[in-house]
């Protein structure tokens, strides 16, 4: 397929916020990069820098299509403009209102994932008043995580467990650090691989996958794309772990990766974005790990996987953003602007 340019400049805006942790300069660093790709399609783009003083102004910066970056360290302001954004009637690029409560609520994902019967994991949820004793129906190592948080905070090698001594160790440390409920999931020891969906209802289309290949000093470690393999360039687990697509694999495997995912996207609602992370056993055997509604889409990241995708269906970022936008656009509009070039789709359109 080919993407989606336009014959004449629209307005956009891109609303962001300002954090220290690496994780929260990841969103900085993209609305960076769609701002410049953006002009430099010779698009009007209005930025603004949004905190709990001024979000309900800023959320009526002009832009016909609306991007929202707010990715705070608690996610209430994120929330919160988001909810006003679709409350206006605004062109909001990726999730709607239903979709906020599954962003922060990891264990929302997989109790619906099983309810719906999507391959995930075998898992059990933790609560504070949870008795953590033995997990029957799960076999060990299980791979424990914060349920209400993203970009693998609260992940580290140290959260692979192989005993119930170690997992009640694991859980109660997260209890100390982290809010909310504890996920405790079968660890699929295998292959780790990123599939970016884009696109509407029927017409969504999985790009190029990309696959997360640990080497190093990971062959005397768990294969876990834990925080610091993600963030932290200091460390042996980030420069052990790389991004790297097209992937190398059956054809059998990738249609199987492509109906799990599209059926996940629709299943849960996803608009215009979202990427689902999977990994595959050593029996071929495809699970949903985690359902990004808000996946990275910085620029500036060698190592981001949707960027890596893009790079492998041959487009440029800025007509990777332009295609984002035009599927927003018509999402909520029901068409695309006027005197806009439609390209021939070589595959299903996205739209």
């Amino acid at each position: 397929m080919t993407p989606i340019s336009f014959d004449y400049p629209i307005s956009i805006a891109i609303l962001y916020y300002d954090g220290e942790a690496e994780d929260l300069k990841d969103t900085q660093n993209a609305a960076r990069g769609l701002e410049e790709a953006l002009e430099e399609q010779g698009h009007m783009v209005r930025t603004l820098q949004v905190t709990e003083k001024n979000w309900r102004k800023a959320v009526k910066l002009p832009g016909q299509v609306v991007f929202n970056f707010v990715e705070d360290e608690t996610w209430e302001l994120y929330t919160k403009v988001g909810l006003r954004l679709e409350e206006l009637g605004r062109a909001q690029m990726g999730h709607d209102i239903p979709c906020f409560k599954y962003v922060t609520k990891k264990a929302r994902v997989k109790r619906r994932m099983k309810r719906l019967g999507i391959s995930t994991p075998g898992f059990r949820i933790f609560n504070r008043r949870s008795r953590v004793s033995q997990v029957r129906g799960l076999e060990y190592p299980l791979i424990v995580k914060p349920s209400g948080q993203h970009a693998s905070i609260g992940i580290s090698q140290d959260s692979v467990v192989i005993d119930q001594n170690e997992l009640q160790d694991r859980v109660k440390y997260l209890f100390k650090h982290f809010p909310g409920e504890v996920t405790a999931e079968e660890f699929i020891d295998g292959r780790e691989i990123h599939v970016t969906v884009i696109g509407n209802g029927r017409k969504a289309v999985a790009l190029p996958y990309c696959e997360i290949s640990f080497g190093g000093e990971f062959k005397d470690n768990w294969d876990v794309y834990t925080y610091d393999a993600k963030w932290d360039e200091k460390s042996w687990e980030y420069w052990g772990a790389r991004a790297s697509a097209p992937v190398k694999m059956s054809r059998k495997l990738e249609r199987k990766i492509e109906r799990l995912a599209l059926a996940a996207y629709r299943a849960f609602g996803c608009r215009d974005i979202a990427r689902m992370d999977i990994r595959v056993d050593m029996r071929s055997r495809a699970y949903i790990v985690d359902i990004n509604m808000n996946p990275s889409l910085n620029y500036y990241d060698t190592q981001d996987a949707t960027v890596k995708s893009v790079e492998a269906q041959g487009w440029t970022y800025g007509e990777f953003i332009e295609t984002l936008v035009a599927i927003t656009y018509k999402r909520v509009y029901g068409r695309l602007p006027d005197r806009v070039r439609e390209r021939h789709f070589l595959l299903a359109a996205p739209i």
